[in-house]
């Protein structure tokens, strides 16, 4: 089902980048399908926190490995198409490419914010699941983040007039975007795991190996599409929100 909802994404994202001239009502209205669609896959998630008892999904998931959700392709693609590359750099080296004018894809790939995600534990190098991952999928993805340099979600939305640049409805469109792809939905990855391999004192590893503690939660990678269109708070607080009304009920 997630896979699905991860189609109709891109032939939404394709939609916009292959007509000819792109104006605020047709981006508007393609980015808030698209944000149907993510919400859709959030509250997905509650079936399964609550749709089973731990016992029970800690037995389903062996049969699962060590394959792992690490593993969408398509997700990736999704990012990839949103904003500008530079924006997937792990946030550790980003500023470096930045300030240094790197803007060579090959090399911002390889310090691409989910290889921190999927490293042994133990050992520190890759799992073979990020292995096997980049084996099939690394060329493919960097042909299509050069293809997307010029115009992903971003850069359409820059050449824009100002007026439309400035509709409140759209700024809106593209931070909820934002939220819900690198907020939102890791985030109710985070909220299982913690339910399911959340242990104490020791934790149960996830099904390919990751340091997903590390990996999920918004406020290690501080991973954002479109800061230009957020306030410096909402920067500094990326991610509050979620925990306040997913832990707190505020």
């Amino acid at each position: 089902i997630t896979e699905l909802y991860f189609k109709l994404c891109l032939s939404e994202i394709d939609q916009i980048t292959t007509k000819d001239q792109v104006d605020g009502k047709f981006l508007l209205k393609r980015i808030g399908r698209i944000n149907n669609y993510f919400e859709n896959l959030v509250r997905s998630f509650d079936i399964m926190v609550d749709g089973m008892e731990p016992e029970q999904f800690l037995k389903f998931r062996m049969s699962l490995l060590p394959a792992s959700g690490f593993q969408s392709a398509q997700y990736r693609m999704i990012e990839i198409c949103s904003t500008d590359f530079i924006r997937l750099v792990d946030k550790r080296f980003r500023d470096e490419f930045i300030n240094n004018g790197i803007d060579s894809i090959e090399k911002q790939f390889e310090q691409i914010y989910w290889k921190s995600g999927a490293t042994e534990l133990a050992t520190g190098k890759k799992t073979l699941t990020l292995r096997q991952f980049e084996e099939k999928y690394a060329v493919s993805l960097i042909a299509l983040a050069k293809e997307y340099k010029t115009k992903n979600l971003w850069q359409i939305y820059l050449r824009l007039s100002k007026e439309e640049q400035n509709d409140p409805k759209l700024i809106v469109a593209f931070k909820m975007l934002d939220t819900n792809v690198n907020v939102n939905w890791p985030l109710s990855h985070y909220k299982s795991a913690v339910r399911y391999l959340q242990k104490d004192p020791e934790d149960i590893a996830a099904t390919g190996g990751t340091n997903w503690q590390k990996y999920l939660p918004p406020r290690f990678q501080k991973r954002i599409f479109y800061p230009e269109l957020f306030t410096q708070q909402e920067l500094d607080e990326w991610g509050k929100a979620w925990v306040k009304r997913e832990v707190f009920g505020v």
